[in-house]
């Protein structure tokens, strides 16, 4: 049976405010946790429906304690990271959106993969963090914004051409955002932003308020 809903993936990056996301990770229909993800698990009192991972950083005992919930074993040495692999096994579910939980912080070069994974799947896949949202956006976008909400527009996956913005305080006409220029701190005026991206990907990036819950939910 096919699963339609929204899913939360709990990694085994950092976390240092763990009520603050609570929220946020019980809104999905699913939680799936990663390896040393199912730390967090357990401090937050929530029950993953799945668990995956090589296990080499989650203790055995903790593991011992979920034993009644479905697990996939992962091989050590492998091409794709745990969370690649998690995040694959959920889209073959049918799922509608993923959202990475502690996906960022401890180690640079995981933080940096994990937002490249964002442009494999623009808007459907996010990571959240106690204190910003990020995901890849493509094409023409209208997205929820908070007025003087930080936003910044990072060409991660290469230069990206022929943007051009509505709704922020430094507005941009046509013009290429890459190594050189990047749209970094920007700010709200109004509570719906647009972006148009003729050619490329970018980073979104948006400090977080109550109203990401909506964004969360796009």
């Amino acid at each position: 049976m096919h699963h339609t809903g929204s899913t939360a993936i709990i990694a085994n990056g950092q976390i240092d405010d763990l009520q603050a996301l609570l929220p946020s990770i019980q809104r999905h229909e699913r939680i799936v946790a990663i390896d040393g993800g199912l730390v967090y698990c357990q401090q937050g009192n929530l029950i993953p429906h799945f668990i995956i991972g090589d296990f080499d950083s989650c203790p055995s005992e903790l593991l011992d304690k979920y034993n009644a919930i479905p697990k996939k074993t992962l091989p050590k040495d492998k091409d794709q990271t745990d969370l690649e692999v998690a995040i694959e096994e959920e889209w073959k579910r049918g799922v509608s959106s993923i959202t990475l939980y502690a996906a960022w912080g401890k180690r640079v070069d995981h933080s940096l993969t994990n937002a490249l994974f964002l442009s494999r799947y623009p808007f459907k896949l996010k990571i959240e963090t106690e204190s910003e949202i990020l995901f890849a956006i493509q094409g023409r976008v209208e997205l929820p914004c908070q007025v003087g909400q930080t936003i910044s527009l990072i060409p991660l996956y290469g230069p990206a051409k022929g943007i051009t913005t509505s709704g922020l305080k430094w507005e941009l006409k046509k013009v290429m955002l890459d190594q050189n220029f990047i749209g970094i701190s920007n700010e709200s005026l109004k509570s719906t932003v647009t972006i148009d991206i003729e050619k490329g990907t970018l980073l979104w990036c948006q400090n977080r308020c109550d109203v990401c819950k909506r964004v969360s939910s796009l």
